[in-house]
């Protein structure tokens, strides 16, 4: 049962006059800033080891505990935008992300840093599909088009991003200012969202919060999040890992079972009916485990076997970045000269195997412009052509009151998806022979993932329906 009542608060109506492109700046804004989390960190881990007197093991949780939050509340923070208002979710994650960042850069010890750590995972989840679900309801047409372009590419640039400003930041400053460059950012985000994604002041519709299924939702997406990471840390033979991982789809299959059945589920079951969008989902998965062990695996190839300092390996991925950055600003006309976002998606997903295919011919003593930087322009090219009709595809025909949960579908896919590629690649990588053999082998491997995801397009996109073909 729904009840009107008035939130003061419209998921995604602009006022006009503040400009469209403010609202965007506000909403690529806060996606660089959370996307820019998940690896700013990273370079800063040894100096801040030594400054905390941290072990092994508690170092690999500062890198955790925004994970774990982050991809567990993405469901659960995808429908509180859709029941509360998206620019109201939006806000308060971005202001609890800022917030978050502050108390775990001032943290005295790992406790209160740790605490922090996941407070950021929280924010970012409430954030991310409200940002996503106000951009994907307040542009249409080739704005829109525009609009993904720039969200995604911005996002695509965010990882590596974070790996050249944490060391610039931990050089020149310290190891805090990783995480305290978040405040002025997001307090920056906060003050721009308020003043042009404009409240409504008009009645909206609220449904319930589904609590159970909520519930369920989170400890079943966090159980399978913590089974992906550890698996690439510890295997896929660990205890714990094999415990979370069945302990998370039990988890997640009662909550299927439970949305099926309640008036007001935290995900409806309509959000996976729409053939071309359920394929869209599980590309964006096998895409993501693509890319996120493309970046990861790529430098190391650099550092080790090219022996390329992290300057230089940071200096390396341009092509790529430049690529990724020409392609998806240019979608709007690629799309229509493909004929429509789907086409355009499999051309971006075949180049992806092409690039991958010929990073595996890389061996030991290479050359950069020889061996990587052809592959590297193919996959950023293949990237930006792939992952802008992605996001149309899946948000452009979504009804406004589903727009948040589909948004947090979205992103959930790409986190699942980045997480689960890069434990399941380090078993490939892993071997007793160079790193080069190494890349190689991971390098095939990606090539085949990419490969299945052209085949997931094809029979979700273009092979007739049943349906249809008895008719």
């Amino acid at each position: 049962m729904t009840t009107e009542v008035n939130t003061g608060d419209s998921p995604g109506q602009v006022s006009p006059a503040r400009g469209l492109g403010l609202v965007l700046a506000a909403i690529v804004g806060c996606e660089f800033m959370l996307q820019l989390d998940g690896t700013i960190v990273t370079v800063a881990l040894p100096d801040l080891q030594h400054d905390l007197g941290l072990s092994a093991a508690a170092l690999s949780w500062v890198v955790n505990a925004f994970l774990l939050p982050f991809g567990g509340v993405l469901l659960l923070g995808g429908r509180l935008g859709d029941l509360l208002g998206h620019r109201t979710v939006f806000l308060s994650g971005t202001a609890l992300l800022a917030a978050a960042s502050l108390l775990a850069g001032l943290a005295p010890d790992i406790g209160w840093l740790l605490t922090g750590r996941a407070l950021q995972g929280v924010g970012a989840a409430l954030a991310g599909p409200a940002g996503l679900a106000l951009l994907s309801i307040t542009y249409a047409g080739e704005r829109q088009q525009r609009a993904f372009g720039v969200y995604s590419t911005v996002a695509g640039l965010a990882a590596a991003a974070g790996m050249v400003l944490g060391g610039v930041l931990t050089w020149a400053a310290d190891w805090r200012w990783t995480l305290l460059v978040n405040v002025p950012v997001g307090l920056a985000i906060v003050a721009l969202g308020a003043r042009t994604i404009a409240p409504a002041g008009r009645t909206a519709t609220r449904q319930a919060l589904d609590l159970p299924g909520a519930l369920l939702s989170v400890l079943g997406m966090t159980a399978v999040v913590h089974a992906f990471v550890r698996a690439a840390e510890e295997g896929w033979r660990d205890t714990v890992t094999l415990a979370s991982l069945a302990g998370g789809v039990v988890v997640l299959a009662a909550f299927a079972f439970l949305e099926s059945r309640v008036a007001s589920p935290t995900l409806p079951p309509r959000v996976f009916t729409h053939r071309a969008r359920a394929g869209a989902f599980l590309n964006l998965v096998l895409l993501a485990s693509v890319l996120t062990g493309f970046l990861f695996f790529l430098t190391q190839f650099l550092q080790r076997s090219l022996g390329l300092s992290p300057l230089l390996t940071g200096l390396a991925f341009l092509p790529y970045g430049i690529a990724l950055l020409v392609t998806a600003r240019s979608a709007p006309k690629l799309i229509a000269r493909a004929g429509g976002p789907k086409n355009l998606a499999v051309v971006g997903l075949a180049l992806i195997v092409v690039a991958a295919l010929w990073l595996s011919g890389v061996r030991a003593g290479g050359e950069y412009l020889t061996a990587v930087l052809g592959p590297l322009v193919i996959m950023g090219v293949g990237a930006g052509s792939a992952i802008v009709p992605l996001n149309i595809i899946i948000l452009s025909e979504t009804p406004a009151e589903d727009a948040g949960i589909t948004s947090g579908v979205l992103q959930a896919s790409l986190a699942l998806g980045g997480s689960l590629g890069l434990a399941a690649l380090l078993t490939v990588f892993a071997g007793g022979d160079d790193v080069a053999a190494g890349m190689s082998r991971a390098s095939t491997a990606s090539a085949v993932v990419a490969g299945l995801a052209v085949v997931v397009s094809l029979v979700a996109w273009f092979l007739p329906s049943q349906n249809k073909a008895a008719g």
